[in-house]
């Protein structure tokens, strides 16, 4: 009783402290502030402020511009923007924003977000995890933690939760603990299965934890080429030597020699992309670049007497190399937002059977790269959450289970996950267990589906005596391949205008927008 008095007390004066925005506006931003550091810390439970300003519809599509493109809230303040906006003759453009307005409509976006994700995230049972580490262009580390789930309609949701800054010189245990202060806070510590990351070196410490571990299919396929670079000389003198190429012309004045070049040669006038040569998504395009502006390049590198020409077999090489790794672009499409941890096997299928066909034709790179590929998924359908997701997905079924001794330990596996959903559901659940042998049956006997079908919607209906088998399918068929969103880790071009947008937000708000921009969808 006197906690609930001194709960009530402390209220009272929180709303003493802060009054009516209207009536003292420096108040009204300290009360913002004071109340979204409370939340970050978890001391409160997110309670919309009355005092915070009404977002009328006018301002809807301003906001949505700000938070999807990751524009700084001071855009609408720097001359460009004002400009635009002066030259608009609209009546919704009548009240001009100030960078303070829009920051505290950002906020209040913020608060109504955050409550409507932890509506979601307490809906349902299970959940998994994915943690990004990433580096700014000023080399600061940030991790974002992103949890996906599918609800009760059976839709895949992925709801970005906190970007937060790691240290200089960060341990395996600053990310561990972070996680757990993010589950905690979120309410899903008891409801964390998987956590797929980008980080290398850290299963152990994952499994410490209580959970399992997946690495992040991207960064593997990094891996996968970084491996292969480094097991042969030439390969890697000839990325290295190509690297230093490009460097040379992001030189403003070698840039305009190459621009005459192209002219010259009735070329395409575009410049070199520059890449560190340790991505394969980088080089690709690096490469791809090069070859295609070989000649330019040859003629301005020779007129200035440098010493980078590459000799025709080093071209031929080039030509192997970029027809190598478009064998893993080709299979890997960055049209969805996050590809599922089902897709990952018969991915690496393809991509095995792409190399093959290059070999076969005498590409040296795609033998080396073959075999540092099969060095890390050989043993994949040894996994059991990339073979169990793979089986349950209906479009890929048969590929999973292709091996007897695969066959007979997963279908073992996935009857021991619905009698243990049976047991945990003793006495809070009107469903009776039905025969979990014949359920799974006659799932095993069901026809393939085409690859273009959704297959979550597979098990929106189940039957009542399927539906264990459903709930098993929900919690493995949750799991995403990667740490980074897939329209952003496969595709270049956007992934270095996300870093750079992201580059030049206030660190102060970049937890805030980052969580906007992951959560908010634009209506199409």
């Amino acid at each position: 009783m006197n906690q609930q008095k001194k709960a009530y007390s402390d209220r009272t004066r929180w709303s003493q402290r802060y009054q009516p925005y209207k009536q003292d506006g420096h108040r009204e931003r300290r009360g913002i502030a004071h109340h979204m550091h409370l939340y970050s810390r978890g001391q409160v439970q997110v309670r919309f402020p009355n005092w915070f300003p009404s977002t009328d519809d006018t301002d809807v599509p301003l906001l949505d511009w700000i938070i999807s493109d990751l524009h700084p809230h001071t855009i609408v303040e720097e001359p460009g923007f004002l400009h635009f906006y002066k030259s608009m003759k609209s009546a919704r453009f009548q009240n001009q924003p100030t960078s303070t307005d829009i920051l505290l409509k950002l906020q209040q976006s913020f608060f109504l977000k955050t409550q409507s994700v932890q509506k979601n995230l307490d809906s349902v049972d299970t959940v998994a995890l994915s943690s990004e580490v990433w580096n700014t262009t000023a080399n600061k580390t940030y991790m974002t933690t992103t949890c996906h789930l599918i609800d009760n309609t059976w839709t895949q949701q992925s709801w970005v939760l906190e970007t937060i800054p790691l240290p200089e010189e960060y341990k395996h245990s600053n990310i561990i603990g972070q996680l757990l202060k993010i589950a905690d806070k979120w309410r899903i510590g008891n409801k964390i299965k998987v956590v797929v990351t980008n980080e290398d070196g850290i299963k152990k410490d994952i499994k410490k934890a209580g959970w399992d571990f997946i690495p992040c299919f991207a960064n593997t396929l990094d891996v996968v080429f970084k491996e292969t670079l480094e097991a042969s000389s030439v390969w890697k003198a000839l990325v290295e030597r190509c690297c230093k190429i490009a460097e040379y012309f992001s030189n403003a004045e070698a840039q305009g020699h190459l621009k005459k070049a192209q002219k010259n040669l009735r070329l395409p006038e575009y410049n070199l992309a520059e890449t560190k040569g340790d991505k394969w998504l980088s080089t690709l395009n690096m490469l791809e670049r090069i070859s295609k502006q070989h000649e330019a390049i040859r003629q301005v590198l020779i007129e200035f007497n440098v010493d980078l020409l590459l000799s025709k077999h080093e071209n031929k090489n080039i030509t192997k190399t970029i027809s190598s790794l478009k064998a893993f672009q080709d299979i890997i499409s960055p049209a969805k937002r996050y590809h599922s941890l089902a897709d990952i096997i018969p991915q690496v299928e393809a991509i095995r059977k792409k190399l093959k066909q290059l070999q076969q034709s005498g590409n040296e790179f795609a033998k080396e790269l073959a075999q540092h590929l099969d060095h890390h998924f050989s043993r994949a359908k040894e996994n059991d959450w990339l073979t169990l997701s793979t089986t349950l997905n209906l479009r890929y079924r048969d590929i999973a289970l292709s091996e007897i001794g695969t066959f007979t330990r997963i279908t073992k596996r996935i009857i021991a996950e619905m009698e243990h959903l049976n047991e945990e559901n003793q006495g809070r659940s009107f469903r009776q267990p039905g025969n979990f042998d014949m359920a799974l049956k006659r799932y095993l006997e069901k026809k393939m589906l085409p690859t273009k079908y959704d297959p979550l919607a597979f098990w929106k209906f189940p039957k009542v005596e399927d539906w264990y088998l459903s709930e098993v399918a929900r919690k493995y068929l949750a799991v995403v391949s990667t740490a980074v969103p897939a329209d952003i880790a496969f595709d270049i071009e956007k992934a270095r205008l996300v870093a750079s947008r992201i580059s030049s937000l206030d660190p102060e708000h970049l937890n805030m927008m980052l969580f906007l921009n992951g959560n908010h969808f634009l209506p199409s």
